[in-house]
């Protein structure tokens, strides 16, 4: 009996085709790493932490896999890459094709060198978590102690975030 791992993934992207290109990761995801057991709408919004004029298109999805958060990462960057997405030196944000953030894997507390869950700021983004409380509103962050719900509404960030229709 295999283990099975529960992993909130956010995908988002602002360079087109924008809506292609979450498509193509939501496949590769499904054929690399487990089943999408639930999804949100795909929402636009400006950007966050640097300016541009180009609008992501975000969508949070809930993954079952087989794998560890290490091997998840692992792979969700290998899909980064093959979709176009070129990680920059600096930490710095900017336009991308595709960014594979996991957001929450199981209810488990990650600091290692390459991975930090829950996502250090989940908390700070209403692209985020507006999609997040749309699939699993009472999940509850297990460092803050707070459901997505009650990071949301205490989140300062004021960015719209809209319901992106096809």
């Amino acid at each position: 009996m295999s283990i099975v791992n529960h992993v909130f993934v956010l995908l988002g992207g602002n360079i087109e085709p924008r809506m292609e290109n979450i498509i193509k990761a939501k496949h590769e995801l499904q054929m690399r790493l487990g089943s999408i057991k639930s999804e949100s709408s795909i929402y636009e919004t400006k950007a966050w932490g640097f300016n541009t004029d180009k609008k992501f298109l975000n969508v949070v999805l809930l993954i079952e896999t087989s794998l560890s958060a290490e091997l998840f990462l692992e792979e969700a960057l290998k899909i980064e890459m093959n979709l176009g997405r070129q990680r920059n030196a600096t930490e710095d944000y900017s336009s991308r094709p595709i960014d594979i953030d996991i957001l929450y894997f199981n209810s488990e507390i990650i600091n290692s060198k390459n991975l930090v869950v829950p996502h250090p700021r989940i908390h700070l983004r209403r692209f985020t978590l507006v999609p997040l409380v749309e699939i699993s509103p009472n999940y509850v962050h297990p460092v803050f102690n707070k459901t997505n719900e009650e990071l949301l509404a205490s989140c300062d960030d004021k960015l719209d975030v809209k319901e992106f229709i096809v």
